[in-house]
């Protein structure tokens, strides 16, 4: 029996963008009714908690763990909202720890005394127990990977002994080199897919999902000219094969907004 999952990556809430496209993103959930949903991770941006930041005082100026975390949780509730409110029941949710929520975990262990549930700094806070039916945390301070219908998931893949993520020009195919499975991440906010046709016993499929970022970022220059924003749907999964099919961000504001 075959299942159709939708996948995304790399959304980055954040106060300043609006979170509209997460109402898009639940619309068309809701329409397609999908058996499970992936997110990829880095779906909280955390620029409250970046240390790169602190060079630039002019940068931080805005910046605010609590308006970070109710960002990210006004996402998650938006694109679960018309599911809740027609009490149809959602698609099997599955999240990732991404190295943006992992800031959080950084900040506490670099100065302890932050932490705190009630008036601190806590992981706790992106309520990932409520949002997700499995939540898969980073393991051995690296992105967790978790297979699913013969697919191996992770927000990025390590490519090697130094732990830095697999990517490169052909991603996808150094995902199945690497690998010799079936593989899909993010992280790199770039799209590439590689198919292995000729693998035995199953074909294999590398993916690197794209972001779901809501604009362009001011740091990145050119390089936000190669990130692809929007979500992909495989479609008759089974045994770690799919036919894919991407979905833009313009594609969602033109049938949702």
């Amino acid at each position: 029996m075959t299942r159709t999952t939708v996948v995304f990556s790399c959304a980055h809430t954040s106060p300043e963008v609006s979170n509209e496209r997460f109402d898009w993103l639940g619309s068309f959930l809701y329409d397609l009714k999908p058996d499970m949903v992936v997110d990829l991770g880095d779906g909280a941006d955390m620029k409250s908690l970046n240390t790169y930041d602190e060079r630039y005082p002019k940068e931080i100026v805005s910046q605010n763990y609590e308006r970070d975390i109710n960002c990210y949780n006004d996402a998650q509730e938006r694109v679960r909202r018309k599911f809740r409110q027609n009490k149809k029941k959602r698609p099997y949710w599955v999240g990732f720890e991404g190295n943006h929520e992992n800031r959080i975990k950084k900040a506490i262990a670099h100065n302890p005394r932050i932490e705190g549930e009630r008036y601190g700094v806590s992981f706790s806070h992106l309520q990932t127990d409520l949002w997700f039916d499995e939540y898969h945390e980073y393991y051995n301070s690296a992105p967790a990977i978790a297979d699913y219908d013969g697919v191996s998931y992770a927000h990025y893949f390590g490519s090697g002994n130094y732990g830095t993520a697999i990517s490169g020009l052909h991603h996808a195919y150094s995902l199945l080199q690497q690998r010799n499975h079936s593989s899909t991440c993010g992280h790199s906010h770039k799209r590439s897919i590689y198919f292995k046709d000729s693998a035995h016993p199953v074909p294999i499929v590398g993916l690197v999902a794209g972001c779901f970022k809501g604009a362009e970022e001011s740091w990145a220059g050119q390089a936000n000219n190669d990130w692809w924003k929007g979500l992909v749907i495989k479609r008759e999964l089974a045994n770690g094969f799919y036919e894919p099919e991407f979905v833009s961000m313009k594609q969602l504001e033109k049938a949702y907004r």
